[in-house]
This record gives C-alpha cells, structure tokens and sequence, in this order.
C-alpha cells in the first residue's frame, strides 16, 4: 500500500520555487509569506528525508532529486488545472494572447504549440510578434516570451531558456575549399551577422582567442530566421543562438565547426504580469512552457574535420 502523499501546499509551495528558483517569486505567485513557502519547501524536504534546493553564489538551484521531481509535479499540477476546468464549462472556451519575438516564435515555440493545445483543447493560444509589451496600458498579451537579462521591475519573469553563441554553418562548407579546420579559417569565410544583440560575433572571436578584420566578411540581416535561412543555403557562417537553432542542428542541417560556446549572459524569459500570476490560463501555459525545457536539448556536436571524411 502506497503512503499518503504530502499535503498539496507543501507540493505547490515546492514546485512555484521550483519554476522561479525563488522563495521570494514563489511566494508572490501564491500570495502567502516567503517565510511560509521557506517552511512549507522544509516539511517536503523532511518528508522526504532529502533536500531538494541548495544554494551556489547566493543563488537557489535544484538538486539532482528536486530537478527529477519539478517537472513531473508540474505537469501533475497541470492536470489537476485541466481536470477542474473540464468540470467548468464556462471555461472551456477561452483565448489567450501571447506575445513573442518573431524568431523565437518561428524557430522554437511554434512546433511545439500542437502539444499544448492537445492538452488544451478549450484554450485558444494566439501569438503575436507585435503585440505591445504586456507593461503597456494598451497592450493585449497576458504573457509574453523575452529575450533580456530578466531585470524588468514591473512583471514577474521566469528564465525559459539561457543564451550560448556559437558558429554554425552548412556541412558542405566543411568539405569546400577553404575549409572550416580551425576558428582562424573563419577569416576566409562570410560571416552572416545579426546586429542588435548584446553580444556577437566580437565577443564569440574574442573569447577564441582570434583577431582580424570580420567586419570586412559580414553580411548583415535584420533578423536570427534570415541568418539562419542563408546559413542553410551555404551563404556563410552564422553566430548560432542555442535556443534558435535547435531543430537545424538537431536534423544536422546545420553544424558546429568548432568551440568555445560563449554564454551571454541573456536568455528567454516568461513574462507576466503580477496580478495575472493566479490566472489559470496564463498559469498553464507558464507551466507547459517551463516544463519543455525540462527535457535535454538536442546534443550539440563538433563537426568533424575534413580529413574525416570519405
């Protein structure tokens, strides 16, 4: 016979922190004390007989233990959520707004919306990359996936996915002439360039220890999907962003010639207003989109050197 399970504040209090590694954010979102979710984690922790957070440079990250429970209690959490709305048919049929850059909502949100509305069949999801921000007064959106550094005082944001750069490129510049052995090819090579960013193609060669003249190789777009589209069609080497990339790499339509990956510092971010923290749509949403980065990203792969090949 199965023990009884922990009680459901506990579990709720456990997995709010889970999502936004934050007792402070945690707390916010269930409108009780950070002292209450502190003891409320600690009761789970003691039923258990193992932590499930711990502290690194002052900040909160998940044990082995906590990283294998999150997602699933999420996605325990979630059903529960669905099973109530079911019951309520005044609910069924609902919209909500999302707003997202258009290359993370083409490369990276889009093919994977199926899965949510099949868990969500009476939640119309309508995404917009030109929404206004959800801070404005005028703005539509009730959530909102953000590229930046998560420093913006009026939401509540959750960091979704973290930045790396790298270069990309087609397999078939591996095997052309000049060849892609070493970094230091690069400067025989077009560099396709994104400007905007806080982080580029000075920081990815600095941190490889090259110096020459890129600007001289650079073909400027305006957005990651042209970027990667002329990557694709063997026009040059991009500057890869781990979260735009995954199903090109994934697919081995594109490729990584070689290291460093350079973190930036930036990610993507789930953000929301305060007050809609307790809506359940919003809610659902914020819980299936953190739970999809739950499950590793596809490998990232060297390429192999010319010599390699047949």
């Amino acid at each position: 016979m199965r023990p009884a399970p922990p009680p459901f504040p506990w579990l709720r209090a456990f997995e709010a922190t889970a999502r936004h590694l934050s007792m402070t954010r945690a707390a916010a979102e269930l409108n009780i004390s950070a002292s209450a979710v502190s003891q409320q984690v600690a009761s789970l922790e003691a039923y258990l007989g193992r932590p499930l957070f711990r502290r690194a440079n002052r900040r909160l990250m998940l044990t082995a233990n906590g990283a294998l429970i999150a997602p699933k209690l999420s996605n325990a959490l979630n059903l529960l959520h669905e099973a109530i709305d079911d019951s309520l048919p005044a609910r069924r049929q609902q919209t909500l707004n999302v707003k997202v850059t258009t290359s993370f909502g083409s490369q990276w949100l889009m093919n994977r919306l199926d899965g949510f509305r099949s868990r969500h069949p009476g939640l119309t999801v309508q995404v917009s990359a030109t929404a206004e921000p959800i801070e404005s007064d005028r703005s539509t959106a009730e959530i909102e996936i953000r590229y930046g550094t998560g420093d913006w005082p009026d939401v509540e944001a959750s960091l979704l996915i973290e930045e790396c750069i790298f270069p990309v490129c087609h397999p078939d510049l591996l095997r052309r002439k000049p060849g892609l052995k070493s970094p230091k090819d690069l400067a025989r090579h077009d560099l396709i360039d994104v400007p905007g960013y806080p982080q580029g193609w000075s920081d990815w060669l600095q941190a490889a220890k090259i110096s020459f003249n890129w600007m001289k190789h650079r073909i400027a777009v305006d957005q990651s999907v042209m970027a990667i589209q002329l990557a694709l069609e063997g026009r040059g080497v991009a500057l890869g962003r781990s979260p735009l990339i995954q199903r090109e790499m994934a697919d081995g339509r594109l490729v990584v010639p070689f290291s460093p990956r350079l973190k930036t510092g930036a990610g993507y971010w789930v953000v929301h207003r305060r007050r809609n923290a307790e809506a359940r749509k919003v809610l659902a949403f914020k819980t299936w989109l953190l739970a999809q980065t739950s499950v590793a990203a596809p490998k990232i792969t060297k390429a192999k050197s010319k010599s390699s090949h047949s």
